[in-house]
């Protein structure tokens, strides 16, 4: 008996480091995992794919605009709560009170995931991620200075598929989004992404140089063919596809924001106008339906 006593009460130092260690680890998960939750909350947008990619892995089902943030909150939350829940000595009732407290909380998480979940559900399917254009539309040519500082011209790219965005560099959330979402697509389109142009056009030529164009498209891929010119010129050309857009700029500020719409305009070979998707449609919706076009579907 007193073997058995001394046993355990070595054993007791060793378990007790062990929960330390595992709740150390939880916390510093629930804090990283919070802060980026907060990152995200502040615009700071590209670190969305990450998430967005171990929500897909795990749901298969792509994250809808809105739900990444609390996707990461509540990770956070339950690492948290898991490293309070291993520290805790339920030796007093208070302690016993508590642990009840945190044991309760698990499955509150585990509803608000579930509800979360039926949320991006139903954005993702109450949404038309796709309108086509019968008969295809004949677009003009355009000429705007390229992110190598010479010109490049719509008809350059005939014998392509080309999917064109409007953005501007400086954008703090749809242009990354897009980008991000472009690249997925070359990505899953795997061989076939070499019959695809992918194409950003500033509508911001005040400040998107060819260099600031080359920098920022490096971000996402470098083939990524960026655009920029007069703010009048490349208006006509987005008024053709029926976007917009308006600076926000006051004087002659340095820091401002530029609205614009957030669709993708796709063409086929010939240069018609073929199809126009939004920023929430499924990436493999969107390759589908760039592989139907390659085929002249």
């Amino acid at each position: 008996m007193v073997t058995a006593n001394a046993a355990l009460s070595q054993a007791a130092p060793k378990l007790a480091l062990v929960r330390l260690i595992a709740a150390s680890v939880l916390a510093g998960f629930g804090a990283v995992m919070t802060f980026l939750g907060a990152a995200y909350l502040q615009d700071v947008r590209l670190l969305a794919e990450a998430p967005a990619a171990f929500w897909e892995f795990l749901c298969g089902q792509p994250l809808a605009d809105g739900m990444t943030a609390p996707l990461i909150l509540i990770a956070g939350a339950l690492g948290l709560l898991s490293a309070s829940l291993l520290l805790i000595r339920p030796s007093t009732r208070l302690s016993l009170a508590t642990a009840g407290l945190v044991a309760l909380t698990f499955p509150a998480m585990a509803g608000a995931g579930y509800l979360m979940g039926e949320a991006n559900r139903t954005a993702i399917q109450s949404s038309v991620p796709v309108a086509y254009l019968t008969p295809p539309r004949p677009m003009p040519d355009f000429a705007l200075t390229n992110a190598q500082g010479g010109v490049t011209r719509l008809s350059d790219l005939r014998g392509k598929v080309v999917l064109i965005f409007f953005g501007y560099t400086n954008c703090p959330d749809i242009c990354p989004l897009a980008l991000s979402e472009m690249r997925k697509v070359k990505v899953a389109l795997g061989r076939d992404a070499e019959r695809v142009a992918f194409v950003f056009i500033s509508v911001d030529g005040t400040r998107d140089t060819p260099e600031q164009l080359r920098r920022h498209l490096r971000i996402f891929d470098p083939t990524f063919i960026g655009l920029t010119g007069p703010e009048d010129q490349v208006r006509l050309i987005a008024l053709e596809y029926g976007a917009h857009f308006r600076s926000n700029r006051v004087g002659n500020e340095e820091r401002y924001t530029v609205d614009h719409s957030g669709d993708t305009f796709v063409l086929d070979a010939q240069g018609r106008w073929r199809l126009v998707y939004g920023i929430n449609t499924p990436t493999d919706v969107v390759v589908r339906e760039v592989r139907r076009v390659i085929k002249g579907q």
